[in-house]
């Protein structure tokens, strides 16, 4: 979509005058770029301050930073005395309500080709506090209430009729909904799944984080995890990563709490009216879990791997699709780290001769990304296994790991805590002589603002790893 139509729609639904078909196509936009978000956000918010105080605001300095700085009540006064003392000064209002309309346009132009990144300025409920910000949505169809992406919201029931959205948390949890789902906030760390699935990632900022539903009461421990709650009542919790507390609900029985840790599963029975451990599987949350994570889409023949109890790429074999893994959360960069390539821009192979270096002091998570051929293939076999896909991120990407040294060098701070790496031939090979100009392998492409990561490997003796280092927020 060009910036002009979505300008176009953008505000069209600013002036409620916007149809279904319209609106779709808007919520399409909005769920697929980040950026667009903040874009609509920001020409929301400078068009309630027009509303708000009657005269267009002010495009300062070269950003183009929208302001209100000269608008005050002695202005506001003026102003209504002088419209109504003659015709004059009716013309010149008229003239003014002319420039409130170009200023809406003009500045929508600006936060268009000149865009400043910040929070939304939105909230749902002003009646109560923000407690979470809706951060994505994919094909999401919402019940009675419409939300739209980087709305604030307080306490109360959001009811996803279909898609997924997240929700991140002011306390650092992050709760990812698939539809249909009926979900409630009851606090800042609290909240009640009537019906439906939902992943959730909760830091150690949010320890203690409870999800209630009809039969089943889950407190994380510091953990990630799945809870899915059938129309039936019957409910699963699923860990991914470290422990959570199970109960029924309002149960203060003594030894009533039930430890699960990860690899572990725990269903709750209506028919049986008793909790019974079942065998761990993820299937339920590989749409969920990966927004969850970070990744918001995993497009062509790139899939995400849904977690379990063991990490091991090495036992993912797989000739027509490159496989991503989330590896760890939350990692401090003590030391500045030197990756192989950093900035935006197309690379082909990976030259030894250039570096780029991540600075101490930032917080980062890791993923990597694998395609590893199914057995052994010749050495110069021809037509090798091929895949090629797009990655979006929810953060930008800091820096790249391709080189077999530096993956090896860099498992224990960056690789899974209890990760088993195969120590054999990965990553992308160097340019070598022998290579067609012409022809285009092991190509990897970061986007202009760093979130999107397109990859076109081919691999055979060795395995194809890149490990993609990506900005953590707290």
């Amino acid at each position: 979509m060009t910036d002009g139509e979505f300008l176009r729609l953008a505000t069209r639904y600013l002036e409620d005058a916007i149809d279904a078909s319209e609106r779709n196509l808007l919520n399409q936009e909005l769920a697929n770029s980040p950026s667009r978000v903040r874009q609509f956000n920001d020409l929301r918010l400078m068009t309630g301050l027009i509303h708000e105080y009657g005269q267009p605001t002010q495009l300062a300095g070269v950003n183009h930073t929208v302001t209100a700085q000269s608008v005050g009540p002695n202005t506001l006064n003026r102003s209504h005395a002088e419209t109504a003392a003659s015709p004059e000064t009716q013309s010149n209002a008229q003239r003014r309500i002319a420039g409130i309309t170009l200023a809406i346009f003009v500045t929508a132009a600006a936060i268009l080709l000149v865009f400043h990144q910040r929070g939304s300025q939105l909230i749902r409920d002003e009646t109560g506090p923000v407690i979470a910000t809706l951060a994505y949505m994919s094909y999401a169809e919402w019940g009675n209430d419409k939300y739209l992406l980087g709305d604030l919201i307080g306490k109360g029931t959001l009811e996803l009729k279909v898609g997924l959205a997240r929700l991140d948390f002011r306390n650092g949890a992050t709760v990812t909904l698939q539809g249909p789902a009926d979900f409630e906030i009851l606090s800042a760390d609290r909240a009640n799944l009537r019906s439906g699935i939902l992943t959730a990632s909760i830091p150690e900022t949010a320890v203690g984080f409870e999800v209630v539903t009809p039969n089943m009461d889950v407190v994380d421990l510091g953990t990630a995890f799945g809870v899915a709650v059938g129309i039936d009542g019957e409910t699963d919790v699923c860990v991914f990563e470290g422990e959570v507390e199970v109960s029924r609900p309002g149960n203060q029985t003594p030894n009533s709490t039930r430890l699960l840790s990860e690899g572990s599963a725990l269903r709750w029975s209506p028919e049986e009216n008793a909790f019974t451990s079942v065998d761990f599987n993820s299937y339920r949350y590989e749409k969920a879990w990966p927004v969850t994570s970070g990744v918001l889409q995993a497009t062509g023949s790139i899939k995400f791997v849904a977690p379990g109890p063991r990490f091991a790429p090495g036992l993912y074999e797989d000739d027509e699709r490159v496989l991503v893994f989330q590896e760890r959360t939350d990692v401090l960069i003590q030391e500045d780290l030197n990756v192989d390539f950093g900035e935006p821009g197309q690379y082909q192979r990976i030259p030894r001769s250039k570096s780029y270096r991540i600075p101490a002091g930032i917080r980062v998570r890791s993923y990597l990304l694998q395609l590893d051929p199914v057995g052994r293939l010749a050495k110069d076999i021809e037509n090798k296994p091929r895949a090629m896909g797009q990655v979006i991120f929810d953060r930008p990407v800091l820096g790249l790991i391709a080189r077999s040294s530096k993956l090896n060098m860099t498992d224990n701070l960056l690789g899974h805590p209890r990760g088993d790496y195969v120590k054999t031939r990965r990553g992308i090979e160097p340019p070598r002589p022998k290579d067609k100009e012409d022809v285009e392998r092991d190509v990897v492409i970061l986007s202009e603002d760093r979130r999107t990561l397109s990859v076109d490997l081919s691999a055979g003796t060795a395995i194809d790893q890149i490990r993609v280092i990506v900005e953590e927020t707290r």
